[in-house]
């Protein structure tokens, strides 16, 4: 299968040093930060370049991630995470091994969405949680991602985009939720007072958050 991420691994992460896509990343690790609960273990699927994997406060943390470019770069920058080559439809990992298992905005890429969270929660301990980020289909920001792949600009020629509506269908009500950025893409500073005149608007979260168990 084509990989949607070759020759852009280098710079994935250069967008949050803007002072757009440094708002917009500390926002929605305010939000992720709130869903997470504790544990020892982490699996992150679709981990990308170890982003959260750096960030993210368990004692063990595995990631998957199936783009060679990807997780070439996520090896060297997230050292303290144990990386798998692998997808979220075919987990190489025994049933019940891990205390958390987090997809941020992973089933935007990934073959077949109802077969991954199944894996998902197959490799979860009794009682683990399931925490799922997704570019809510809804948003301002889903519209231009989409815009952008009709144009073929990678990766989103090969992303699909889903509700928070789609996710309760496929796991059933979250235990927990979260949100963050409001404003559109076009958005101008001050961003917090942008935010918030957004969600006054009625706008759709970028970012959409659940957890279950």
């Amino acid at each position: 299968m084509e990989d949607p991420f070759q020759g852009l691994a280098e710079a994935y992460e250069a967008w949050y040093e803007t002072p757009l896509g440094a708002y917009v990343i500390a926002e929605e690790e305010r939000a992720l930060r709130a869903l997470l609960p504790p544990g020892e273990s982490l699996l992150e699927v679709g981990a990308g370049t170890g982003y959260w994997l750096r960030r993210l406060p368990y004692r063990e943390k595995v990631g998957v991630e199936p783009s060679p470019a990807m997780r070439r770069l996520g090896e060297v920058r997230a050292k303290e995470a144990v990386w798998v080559e692998g997808r979220g439809e075919d987990l190489p990992f025994p049933g019940g091994r891990f205390d958390v298992v987090l997809l941020f905005t992973t089933l935007e890429f990934v073959g077949d969405v109802g077969r991954t969270l199944r894996e998902a929660r197959r490799v979860l301990r009794p009682g683990g949680a399931l925490v799922v980020g997704i570019l809510e289909a809804l948003s301002p920001w889903a519209a231009l991602y989409h815009h952008l792949g009709e144009k073929g600009v990678r990766p989103w020629t090969h992303a699909r985009f889903l509700t928070r509506e789609d996710l309760a269908a496929l796991l059933g009500p979250p235990e927990a939720e979260g949100e963050a950025v409001h404003f559109a893409p076009e958005a101008r500073p001050p961003y917090g007072e942008a935010d918030r005149a957004g969600k006054r608007a009625g706008n759709r979260p970028a970012l959409y958050l659940g957890r279950w168990r």
